[in-house]
């Protein structure tokens, strides 16, 4: 019987072991995809004396060749079957335009001095999902979520309002995001052949506009560069910054679906934030952008919403253990 106690005491320690090896994996695959991704503004100024759409052009390419090569490499993850599917198709082309519209977006505004207006963005996407949940899912609101979106509203309202139209770039980014993740959730297929699927796609996007591109240079002319500070100037070393784009674009999608697989949302909620509040960071003590009264009433509104969205489960459980103890 001690015996058997024994071997069983181990085997438990081994599987929590083997849990909390897992956990901290996962978080830590979290954490640096959203460093990663909050970081991101410092190497997209290294490449601002090149137009904004020749990046996101380069960045579709490169992008799609990491993607592949690491799926070639592995040899575990199957997608060119979806290539036969017409609804595969319509939806990862319909995916992949969106996202890269949103990293076009992304790009130019970093780069023309509107990091803090990506920054709003971002934080606003988790408020954008839960919209887009209301009028595709038919999801209903929590009063929570009324109370936040009510609050995120009246922030930017307030913005629009003192410090002009440059929240443009927030809703563009934050909405355009919302139905990237949107289209793939109504898509329902599995995550990483779905993105190396959508990686091919946007990739052949992105040649086709650099063929024209270098075809007819005045394309690149609708976002024309805007050197900072910390722009590159020599060509080789631009070279493998292009390079590295796709590869930067490639490693955070890696690292978050590895995560998700190993922490719990609740835990990648809180995360999310990580990315946006390293670019406002940036953007005031780096980039020196004007951090206005505007500003300040914005992020905070917004803040606050996000704080009682993330609060709220964990209310509705205390309740719930509330009940059932008495």
């Amino acid at each position: 019987m001690l015996w058997a106690l024994t071997i069983c005491g181990r085997r438990m320690g081994g599987v929590e072991q083997e849990q909390q090896k897992t956990d901290r994996t996962g978080f830590l695959e979290a954490l640096f995809c959203h460093i990663i991704w909050g970081l991101m503004p410092i190497y997209w100024k290294l490449l601002s004396g090149i137009p904004a759409f020749q990046v996101l052009a380069w960045r579709m390419v490169w992008a799609a060749v990491f993607i592949l090569a690491l799926c070639v490499l592995v040899k575990r993850v199957r997608f060119l079957y979806l290539a036969r599917d017409p609804r595969a198709v319509k939806t990862f082309l319909s995916s992949g335009i969106i996202v890269s519209l949103n990293w076009g977006i992304y790009v130019w505004a970093v780069n023309s001095g509107h990091v803090l207006e990506t920054s709003i963005g971002y934080y606003l996407c988790p408020l954008a999902n839960i919209f887009c949940g209301i009028v595709v899912f038919k999801e209903r609101l929590t009063t929570g979520q009324k109370i936040a979106t009510a609050l995120a509203a009246a922030g930017v309202v307030f913005f629009i309002v003192a410090h002009g139209g440059a929240i443009w770039i927030s809703f563009a980014l934050a909405i355009s995001f919302a139905v990237y993740g949107t289209v793939k959730k109504r898509g329902g297929y599995e995550a990483l052949p779905g993105m190396a699927f959508e990686s091919l796609l946007t990739g052949v996007i992105g040649i086709a506009i650099l063929a024209i591109g270098f075809a007819f240079p005045a394309l690149w002319q609708f976002t024309p560069p805007m050197p900072s500070p910390m722009a590159v100037t020599d060509q080789t070393l631009l070279a493998a910054l292009l390079v590295g784009a796709g590869v930067l674009t490639a490693i955070p999608l890696l690292l978050f679906s590895a995560a998700a697989n190993r922490v719990s949302m609740t835990i990648l909620g809180f995360m999310q934030y990580i990315g946006p509040t390293l670019a406002l960071i940036s953007a005031v003590f780096l980039f020196g952008e004007a951090f206005t009264f505007a500003h300040a009433v914005c992020f905070a509104l917004v803040w606050a919403g996000i704080a009682i969205v993330s609060i709220e489960p964990f209310v509705r459980r205390a309740r719930r253990s509330a009940r059932r103890s008495a």
